[in-house]
């Protein structure tokens, strides 16, 4: 099981840790949206085609490894592809932070809040989805977590 810690209150940037060890680093940024990760001493770059549309990807040594494709925007569900295998990560409820992985209709994979109001939390992903898709599984989360709390932010200021 891997752990997603936030380097911080103010940022949207975590370390993920494998028995206390940080195995990788999620930098995320917000316009495009895009991240840095830093996975056991290899760089990646996740980023979205178009500046408000298009695929996700996460690229290495300068070649996409992997794509996901939102299917709706008021839908939290991606689907991504990687070396001709297809998965599906969801919001598990309405309510709630937790993400499952499907493969078909089979749930193969979870991240999880470790509390109400952590933003820690745990992810058990398939073993035999290489650590580089599995971050970029845990970027994708992060990206909705970050919109669902700027969607949150914005609709408490617009009723103040």
């Amino acid at each position: 099981m891997l752990q997603l810690v936030p380097e911080s209150w103010l940022t949207w940037n975590f370390d993920v840790l494998e028995n206390d060890h940080q195995v990788a680093h999620i930098k995320t940024s917000t316009v495009p949206e895009s991240g840095a990760l830093s996975i056991n001493g290899s760089s990646y770059r996740a980023y979205r085609e178009g500046m408000f549309s298009g695929d996700f990807f996460l690229e290495g040594t300068g070649q996409a490894i992997a794509r996901a494709q939102k299917t709706s925007a008021f839908i939290n569900t991606f689907n991504i592809y990687y070396s001709g295998k297809s998965y599906t990560l969801k919001k598990e409820s309405f309510i709630g932070r937790s993400f499952v992985l499907l493969e078909g209709d089979r749930e193969v994979g979870s991240i999880r809040p470790e509390g109400f109001l952590s933003r820690k939390a745990s992810a058990e992903l398939p073993q035999d989805l290489p650590i580089p898709i599995q971050v970029f599984v845990m970027w994708l989360t992060i990206l909705l977590w970050r919109r669902e709390a700027n969607a949150a932010a914005a609709g408490a200021a617009s009723t103040s």
